[in-house]
């Protein structure tokens, strides 16, 4: 990297990436205050919204001032209006409301977690007492409840990549391993009608992925297996195993020793989907910084997990048993989705 490529540092510069949990616990508490709802029909003033929320006029101007000030909100003449674009990110009403994100993403013990990033560092991983594979660890209910926002076009794009495929199918017989708000495993089920849906994760998720399906009117074709994916049988064989957004908590090992395991749960000729964080070749921290912060967040909450490569996530599937390694992405889905063939 020559010196004219090389990113430039400021005190400016460091001043806000150290107060970045300013922006947070400001967007944290307009989520919680519903302070964007009453703007959707239209600019309102501090003593109106501090009227249709209930609080102290001062605070709330002080936040809306600060919310404008990172430009989440237009003020204007004593008076506040939702921001030009993607606004109903910010309304509780709509289905892209980003509330459950941020629910999750600034939650308590995920904030704790980020503070103890210097001991996980020395140690090379997780020193929490409670972390993200704690058995029924009930940080897992809340991320199966807030489902929205996960939907991120990666279960759009595994049902089209499947559909066809599965159209030939005598059977299309589903396995969903941890599978959480079930958005995978649920998406393909409302677009392939055969299809039937067993769904792995801990009992106390469990019990939110079975009222989204009843909500989808799913219900009947769901089915449930509680406990530890490396431990409980797993039932089958399969049409299709989806192991979505699990591999990034492990090891490239550990990660193999999952597939082998899941590998003979696949009827011979049938398909495991996988979808994760990923870094290809080209990318590097500049290029698309997404995927080496997401490492940071599995260094504090894991003990050997972090971004997986596309090619490591190749090895991985061929080393299980799988064959026929196909790759896809959109600009839509966030995540990268893996098709590979049971021989």
């Amino acid at each position: 990297m020559t010196n004219t490529e090389a990113p430039r540092v400021d005190t400016r510069q460091l001043h806000d990436i150290a107060r970045g949990y300013v922006k947070t616990a400001l967007l944290r508490t307009a989520f919680e205050l519903r302070l964007f709802d009453p703007l959707a029909d239209g600019p309102l003033t501090a003593d109106q919204l501090a009227a249709h929320t209930r609080v102290d006029r001062r605070g709330l101007r002080i936040v809306l001032d600060a919310l404008a000030a990172i430009g989440l909100l237009h003020a204007r003449d004593g008076r506040y209006a939702l921001p030009q674009g993607e606004s109903e990110l910010l309304l509780s009403t709509s289905p892209r409301f980003f509330g459950g994100a941020l629910k999750l993403g600034a939650s308590d013990w995920e904030w704790d977690a980020q503070k103890h990033l210097i001991d996980a560092v020395r140690h090379g991983g997780t020193v929490a007492p409670t972390h993200a594979l704690t058995p029924e660890f009930d940080y897992w209910t809340e991320f199966a409840t807030s489902t929205t926002w996960f939907n991120n076009g990666a279960a759009e794009l595994m049902t089209e990549q499947l559909l066809p495929w599965a159209a030939q199918r005598e059977s299309v017989d589903v396995l969903d391993i941890a599978c959480s708000h079930g958005s995978y495993g649920f998406t393909f089920a409302q677009r392939e009608p055969r299809a039937t849906i067993t769904g792995l994760d801990w009992p106390n998720v469990l019990e939110i992925t079975r009222r989204h399906a009843e909500r989808l009117g799913l219900a009947d074709r769901f089915r449930t297996i509680a406990g530890d994916m490396f431990k409980t049988p797993l039932g089958g064989p399969y049409d299709i195993v989806m192991l979505t957004n699990v591999l990034h908590h492990f090891s490239p090992e550990e990660s193999t020793e999952l597939l082998r395991r899941v590998a003979p749960a696949v009827k011979p000729g049938g398909r495991i989907a996988v979808v994760g964080h990923t870094t290809d070749a080209h990318d590097t921290p500049h290029t698309n910084p997404l995927p080496y912060m997401f490492s940071v967040i599995m260094l504090v909450q894991t003990h050997r997990g972090e971004t997986h490569s596309v090619d490591t996530y190749r090895r991985m599937l061929t080393d299980a048993g799988f064959a026929n390694v196909t790759d896809h992405s959109s600009e839509a889905a966030m995540h990268r989705l893996f098709l590979a063939d049971r021989i």
